[in-house]
């Protein structure tokens, strides 16, 4: 309703102000207009500082929380009963108007939006030189809105199944636009991710850490083509995901044209001057002229599995507790991470979305929001070291603090703030969020591998991981040989265990088609039956908002059983 008052509040405004004088129809001198707003670089980083923001408000990280984590196996929540929406959405017993699905929504939304202001609007950018340096800079803002854009349709693409696709100029006319189906999306974040990728450089300068690379643009594609894939069943995504997985892990040779899927279809020369490569006409003798055989850049060498930070130097020392700092302040932009979420201290007091420095706060989700308990660790962990990592009540950090959780409650110290990185203020940390790291990668591409039919190779992979895990206890472990299901089942038996309490559990289990299976197993050992409720064809995904269903007035349809 609020949709449809707004435009008839549009069509009247417009005709009241037909019948005034001359003077409102003078141009505005010395103001910013959607005309001249985004004509400079300057500008339109200014519009893709925009969309970054929205990864870092507390709606967006309180939601993947909640869905990624709270919805899965791993975790009992604080907040399960039937008489909050919280638990009535982690008991799969919401109703359509539910304010979490409601805000999740909206909050991926935002950062489409924003995303679109940046891709519709590049083109008025105007260079006032030609160098290649010039459209190089345009080009990486560019790739990384597509890459911004192709993250804000994912999660809700796994949230939602098929979903509207905003066009990138809004209008009174195109308020309501009807669902894609799930293939066109996936077709429509491919196309993103592998236009972002050719866009973006392999890194930036230490200044300009955080901003999506090359890497993130591929990893993220990877997971999308994992997404798009169904296990057991051979396809072209598992034999794509393998291909990026053969460039970013092992470092084959990949070509601009594979990375495009390059038909043809579309002049290379309008290609390349759609994504701002510097025109050919243009070019000197000392700028690079790509072609569809141009091979993309090595990244293999810029990400690893060791616990190192930015500079190469081993994290806290190399000892056991390095993993955790992979995830601390000492290891933002670590080897082994991806892409992150830049969270950073105000020092002044201030909270909250107007502050960007919520990060992750050990004190907040680990004691109030959710948990673990004995048996759900042995059930992720049995002996491994990585389940050290994770604490009970009254015990001590590895920095002489105590926490108070409740009797037996276990968080995990990845959500842990050492207490030289403590902010000054509550609420205002500055620790940042991994959103990609590379052992996921490498477990990706080990999946690929075995879907594939190279079961020997996916084992390497995979004991690569594994490797690197010994090094914390000198263990000597390793997965062993077996056929398709049983190497699949240790590749999803280490995701579990190394993506442990990353907020990602839920819609790994969904993808892999055992969600049902694993939650009612789950149920069992509850006493309020949590997961019990879950219904398999219908929970897999949650229901489009009430409010967005009832706006469109039919045009948006419902998903099964809701």
């Amino acid at each position: 309703m609020n949709k449809i008052f707004f435009k008839f509040a549009i069509i009247g405004c417009a005709m009241s102000l037909a019948g005034c004088s001359d003077f409102l129809d003078k141009e505005v001198e010395g103001y910013s207009t959607d005309k001249n707003f985004y004509d400079t670089q300057y500008k339109m980083q200014s519009a893709l500082d925009a969309a970054y923001d929205v990864l870092q408000t507390d709606q967006l990280n309180n939601s993947d929380w909640r869905f990624g984590e709270a919805c899965g196996d791993d975790v009992i929540g604080t907040d399960e009963g039937l008489s909050s929406e919280m638990g009535q959405l982690v008991n799969f017993r919401f109703n359509n108007s539910n304010s979490w699905i409601l805000k999740r929504w909206q909050i991926y939304y935002k950062g489409v939006h924003r995303a679109n202001q940046v891709i519709y609007n590049i083109d008025r950018v105007h260079l006032s030189t030609d160098q290649y340096t010039a459209y190089q800079g345009i080009r990486q803002i560019y790739g990384q809105a597509k890459f911004l854009r192709a993250y804000y349709y994912f999660n809700l693409v796994r949230t939602f199944g098929g979903v509207p696709i905003r066009p990138e100029s809004e209008s009174v006319e195109k308020l309501v636009i009807p669902r894609s189906s799930l293939k066109e999306c996936y077709d429509y974040i491919e196309k993103d991710l592998r236009e972002a990728a050719i866009m973006l450089p392999s890194v930036y300068e230490d200044n300009e850490q955080g901003k999506a690379t090359k890497g993130a643009a591929v990893a993220l594609l990877m997971k999308v083509l994992m997404y798009e894939s169904t296990p057991g069943k051979q396809s072209e995504t598992w034999q794509e995901m393998k291909q990026l997985g053969d460039y970013m892990v092992e470092g084959k040779a990949m070509t601009f044209g594979q990375m495009l899927k390059y038909d043809g279809k579309e002049d290379w020369e309008s290609l390349r001057k759609r994504l701002w490569f510097k025109p050919k006409e243009l070019n000197s003798e000392s700028d690079p002229y790509e072609t569809a055989d141009t091979k993309l850049e090595d990244i293999y060498k810029a990400y690893s599995l060791e616990y190192k930070d930015y500079y190469g130097s081993s994290l806290h020392n190399g000892d056991k507790n390095s993993y955790l700092f992979q995830f601390y302040k000492d290891g933002e932009f670590c080897k082994g991470s991806v892409f992150e979420i830049v969270f950073k201290e105000s020092a002044d007091g201030t909270s909250g979305d107007t502050n960007e420095g919520a990060g992750l706060e050990f004190f907040d989700v680990g004691q109030t929001k959710i948990y673990a308990n004995n048996a759900l660790l042995n059930t992720i962990f049995g002996n491994d070291v990585r389940k050290s990592f994770c604490i009970g009540h009254q015990t001590t950090t590895f920095d002489g603090e105590i926490w108070q959780g409740g009797e037996g409650r276990y968080v995990s110290l990845k959500w842990y703030t050492p207490k030289k990185d403590k902010p000054l203020y509550g609420g205002d940390n500055g620790r940042n969020r991994r959103i990609i790291r590379y052992a996921d990668v490498v477990l990706m591409y080990a999946e690929a591998l075995n879907e594939c039919g190279e079961g020997e190779l996916a084992l390497k992979q995979l004991n690569k991981c594994k490797r690197q895990v010994n090094t914390l206890n000198n263990s000597s472990v390793l997965y062993i040989a077996g056929g398709y299901g049983f190497i699949r089942d240790q590749i999803w038996e280490e995701r579990r265990m190394e993506l442990a309490f990353e907020w990602e559990r839920f819609f790994d289990i969904v993808r892999q088609g055992r969600a049902d299976k694993l939650m009612h197993a789950y149920s069992e050992n509850r006493t309020n039956q949590r997961g019990s409720s879950f219904l398999k064809g219908r929970n897999e995904i949650f229901p489009i908002p009430q409010t967005e269903f009832d706006v469109s007035n039919g045009v948006v349809t419902q998903n099964p059983g809701y």
